[in-house]
């Protein structure tokens, strides 16, 4: 079995190693490596994928992990891709977003759950995971889509807007918010790829949701910064960006009951604190 990687990026290189750990042959994509980005035992193809790519080993899975473009309802680099590209495969995996689902007001959200669109971002995504949906069904491939909470770990945290004491919201309206680990992340992607799961549909969450800006006050917590004060609804939303206006619309729980059930008793998510205790070590030290 070969696994690609197309999108070698922050969470490629925690799946890589995962695989590699297993004596798994990995190949991935990107158009750059940097010398922290190099793993033994990796092969690296530095690639444009705006040009056709032809992959024919078809004992492959495949892991994409290429956001759609920041503008626009259609991913039209993924429809360039797929359509001018040779792919053979009998696994694909999509890194897609649970962003997917829009507001559900607090409420819990399983994979059975409908998707209330009100951002082009959402239509973007959704359209990623329709085409690769018509593609692998096109060619008789297994999917899994992966629906994934907000990614965090080393290198990944509110570090500055914890030293900065950035304001957040009053918890009694603050919207929810998921997460998950990135090291936990890559291990369910390598767990899925080498393995037959019952479900082409997954919510990939820890199943600890908080209120936003939690996340950054348990940064605060962790380096001995003082917490950062609460403000009203309107005092964030009126100096918010258009993406965090997003996420502010964009309240839910995410289930990760039909996840945890694949990965089996054996299996344990790590938690909001232990993983932003893990990630802070190398920045503690440095």
């Amino acid at each position: 079995m070969h696994h690609l990687i197309i999108g070698y990026g922050y969470c490629g290189f925690y799946l890589a190693q995962e695989l590699l750990k297993k004596q798994q042959k990995v190949t991935a994509l990107s158009r750059h490596l940097s010398e922290e980005m190099a793993l033994p035992g990796l092969n690296h193809i530095k690639t444009d994928l705006n040009q056709p790519f032809n992959w024919t080993e078809p004992d492959t899975v495949v892991y994409y992990l290429i956001p759609p473009p920041a503008e626009g309802t259609l991913d039209v680099f993924l429809r360039q891709f797929l359509g001018q590209s040779v792919l053979k495969a009998r696994k694909v995996l999509y890194f897609g977003s649970s962003g997917v689902y829009g507001n559900h007001h607090g409420a819990w959200v399983t994979e059975e759950s409908p998707c209330f669109i009100h951002n082009s971002r959402q239509q973007r995504r959704l359209d990623a995971e329709q085409q690769w949906l018509s593609f692998c069904t096109h060619h008789n491939i297994e999917m899994v889509l992966m629906r994934i909470a907000g990614i965090y770990g080393p290198n990944r945290l509110p570090i500055d807007a914890a030293k900065t004491k950035t304001a957040i919201m009053a918890l009694d309206s603050a919207p929810y918010t998921n997460h998950i680990f990135v090291k936990d992340l890559a291990q369910i992607a390598a767990f899925f790829g080498q393995c037959k799961v019952p479900h082409a549909l997954y919510n990939i969450a820890d199943g600890d949701p908080r209120t936003m800006g939690s996340l950054q006050q348990l940064v605060a917590k962790n380096l001995g910064i003082e917490e950062a004060s609460y403000e009203s609804w309107e005092q964030i939303w009126d100096k918010a960006s258009p993406m965090k206006r997003e996420f502010i619309e964009s309240s839910k729980r995410l289930d990760n009951k039909r996840l945890l059930a694949t990965l089996g008793s054996t299996y344990k998510l790590t938690t909001l604190d232990d993983g932003v205790s893990q990630s802070l070590q190398d920045y503690l030290v440095s």
